[in-house]
């Protein structure tokens, strides 16, 4: 029994598969008769009386006829909304990428979206950052936004040297001595200079932290990958409003997820107005055939001149504005999700006071682990910590510094503060008498690192324990950076790429009703009829292929000294096939079916183009 197919799908085949003209019989075969003498030409009916009662062993004849389909397959058109796109498609929605979203914009919205959420006072040339979050949905221990872990990730997102808090990191000494002696114009002015920055600029600004997360968290999770600069989506996604990313984009693999699965993300991609408008050219050919064993029956085979690949029942152009539209696309798609990201179970120690430490770099990833497997390169890269390192890494990996800060004009009694040249970025902190515990020698990122993390446990309200940081932050009305217009262009290549794939999704099973037939009745690439035996490739895929001795021939032994058909005929358009080209008048073959039993046909072909044949057919008892 065959398996019910979706409306829209049944619409697709019925329109793809229609050439016009004759349709089979309801039954899909035709019935032959028995009886009669010497063989006549037909032209009209299906079926005429035989000429034979059966003689050399050959029962009697049942007589078909076999028809060119030529009339021309018209154009497969459809219009389709948001609920018929989603059934046309199906699960096969899932396979069909509509296009890359770059992922820079998107991460810069939510980045630039997190640092605002508690205000812009932390821009202010002010040792008060002037945090006020009471207008988020941040929750700590306390039951307030003060000890929250989203609160704290904020404080490092906003750090700069003007507000930067560092009591309890290795450079809290330098902090008071410089403070303390007004030396360098105090802390901030230090710290500035050395990381080469504006007092009011972040240690780690957002395009450095949108290239840490593109390497660290979206390209090391399974259902995006590469280099994490986009982020697939698919038809699926977009006909259901980008809720199916929330499982895509969450826990997968091993890897915690980019967006936490239990808030249901929400987009309005496709407005009510959206229409999906495609034409398509059908391959589609209705071809008539015989069942040896039964009779007449029908096969739909594809017939693809096109190329630049061939074999595919549907011909796509969406390059072509007149055969592809989509209209009803949000003209400013934006996105409601929560963003999550997680911290290591442990403090993170920075690699210093040894010249070795120079190599702890992602770079060297097996040294890195057998060496310092503490190490933030040597963690899992999606965790903060790693995440960043990362951004201080590519912000400061050229930094080169080189300053004597003097107390009482000399040089000596001060600090002298270097940071490269060899390598860039390595920091080293000569203060006299090493007063203040200055940091050891360490890379600038590594430093970064240290007071991230003391600042992401040590909120002013309260302590957070170390592995209990993770945040999620709720983020409304996203802008996913690309426009309407630019989603229903940039689709253009992306479906045009994977046309064979989309035909092969909707139609690939055209096969499903074809009949069991051994040979049939078609044009061959050069125009002209070719009578073609059934080949493998005619087969639903993985069905045995059971004709042991396929072809056409002139002798009852059906051996190869007789054979008439061939494989390669100039002309037929076809290498795989036995086939033949029939001659005007009667010609008599020998054929057998794929239980082997013999058959014997009589061909009669009119003059001219022989758009009708008549075939008689005997089985050897």
């Amino acid at each position: 029994m065959a398996t019910t197919q979706p409306t829209a799908r049944l619409l697709v085949l019925a329109l793809a598969a229609c050439n016009g003209g004759d349709a089979p019989a309801d039954s899909a075969t035709e019935s032959g008769t028995t009886g009669g003498e010497a063989p006549t030409s037909t032209t009209g009916a299906d079926t005429e009386q035989p000429t034979t009662t059966g003689v050399d062993g050959f029962g009697p004849e049942q007589e078909f006829v076999l028809r060119l389909n030529d009339d021309p397959v018209p154009a497969l058109k459809l219009s389709l909304d948001k609920a018929e796109a989603a059934e046309l498609f199906g699960d096969t929605a899932k396979e069909i990428k509509l296009l890359d979203i770059e992922s820079g914009t998107l991460l810069k919205n939510t980045l630039d979206t997190i640092k605002g959420a508690c205000g812009t006072g932390w821009k202010a040339d002010s040792e008060d950052p002037k945090h006020d979050c009471s207008g988020t949905d941040f929750k700590g221990p306390d039951n307030t936004w003060k000890t929250s872990a989203e609160y704290s990730l904020i404080r490092i997102l906003t750090m700069t040297p003007a507000n930067a808090k560092v009591e309890g990191t290795s450079i809290a000494g330098m902090q008071g001595l410089a403070d303390g002696l007004g030396i360098g114009g105090g802390f901030s002015q230090i710290l500035a200079e050395t990381l080469g920055i504006q007092r009011t600029e972040e240690f780690i600004t957002t395009p450095e932290l949108v290239v840490a997360l593109q390497r660290n968290l979206l390209a090391t999770h399974p259902h995006i990958g590469g280099d994490g600069k986009s982020l697939p989506l698919y038809l699926d996604d977009a006909l259901q409003d980008l809720t199916t990313l929330a499982t895509k984009l969450g826990p997968m693999g091993g890897h915690p997820g980019i967006v936490d699965p239990s808030f249901p993300i929400t987009s309005e991609c496709l407005t009510p107005e959206f229409a999906m408008n495609i034409e398509a050219e059908s391959n589609l050919r209705l071809l008539d055939g015989i069942d040896l064993s039964k009779g007449k029956d029908y096969m739909s085979t594809v017939v693809d001149v096109t190329g630049p690949t061939f074999g595919e029942p549907l011909e796509f152009d969406f390059n072509d504005p007149v055969k592809f539209s989509i209209v009803g696309v949000a003209d400013e798609p934006r996105v409601d999700l929560r963003f999550a990201i997680s911290e290591h179970a442990d403090f993170i120690n920075s690699c210093a006071g040894d010249d070795a430490c120079k190599q702890n770099l992602p770079e060297n990833h097996d040294l890195v682990q057998a060496t310092w497997p503490g190490s933030a390169w040597a963690i899992d890269p999606w965790l903060l910590e790693s995440v960043i390192v990362a951004g201080g890494r590519e912000k400061y990996k050229n930094r080169i510094f080189d300053k004597c800060y003097e107390v009482l004009f000399s040089c000596n009694l001060g600090a002298h503060i270097y940071v490269g040249p060899d390598p860039p970025g390595w920091a080293l902190f000569d203060v006299f008498l090493n007063l203040g515990n200055p940091p050891k020698d360490q890379y600038v990122w590594e430093l970064i690192n240290e007071v991230a993390q003391i600042a992401l446990h040590t909120p002013p309200a309260g302590d957070i324990a170390e592995g209990s940081a993770d945040v999620a932050f709720t983020l409304r009305d996203i802008d996913i950076g690309v426009t309407g217009p630019q989603i229903a262009e940039s689709v253009r290549p992306y479906l045009q790429e994977q046309a064979p794939k989309i035909a092969d999704l909707l139609l690939g099973d055209y096969w499903k009703n074809n009949g069991p037939v051994d040979f049939y009745y078609r044009r061959g690439g050069d125009g002209l009829p070719y009578l073609f035996y059934v080949a493998a490739e005619d087969l639903p895929p993985n069905a045995e292929y059971k004709h042991p001795n396929p072809g056409f021939f002139t002798c009852p032994e059906v051996q190869p000294s007789c054979k008439a058909s061939a494989t390669s005929l100039a002309g037929a358009g076809d290498d795989i096939r036995e086939k033949l080209r029939l001659e005007a008048g009667e010609t008599v073959l020998y054929v057998q079916d794929d239980a082997g039993t013999l058959y014997r046909t009589r061909f009669i072909v009119p003059e001219g183009d022989a758009k009708e044949i008549t075939v008689r057919v005997a089985a050897f008892e």
